[in-house]
């Protein structure tokens, strides 16, 4: 499963990386720009984007970029920070919000829930901090 990683915080996003491959996913980037993540998603066409809502341009940002991959090639993000009440405003565009602070461990959890709601299956556990937009 590729992923595609938009941070604010590139020494977090590295960490997330390097977990997701760890766990057997194909991370892409990570990146801090929203033309890049959006580049990106063009290009690999990853199966999931994990979005910081706030980047380093600006507030809200991140949602931006959550709409144009969704509606040009249809691909889910996960908000990973971000105002929670923006998440839920858009979440037509993504499978949910996990809260911060949250740790790279919560991250690959949620990404696992996901993979199987994907899949049609119910997750065993959902992580304590993540809201799920069902």
């Amino acid at each position: 499963m590729r992923i595609l990683l938009l941070e604010s915080d590139l020494i977090l996003a590295e960490a997330v990386a390097e977990a997701l491959r760890g766990a057997g996913y194909d991370p892409i980037g990570p990146v801090t720009e929203v033309d890049d993540a959006i580049t990106l998603a063009e290009q690999f066409r990853p199966d999931l984007a994990l979005i910081n809502i706030d980047l380093p341009a600006g507030r809200g940002l991140g949602v931006v970029v959550a709409r144009t991959i969704a509606r040009n090639w249809n691909i889910k993000s996960l908000f990973t920070a971000g105002d929670k009440e923006i998440a839920r405003r858009n979440r037509d565009v993504a499978f949910g919000y996990l809260a911060g602070p949250a740790t790279v461990n919560e991250l690959v959890e949620c990404v696992e829930a996901i993979r199987l709601i994907r899949k049609g299956e119910f997750p065993m556990r959902i992580p304590k901090r993540l809201s799920p937009f069902l």
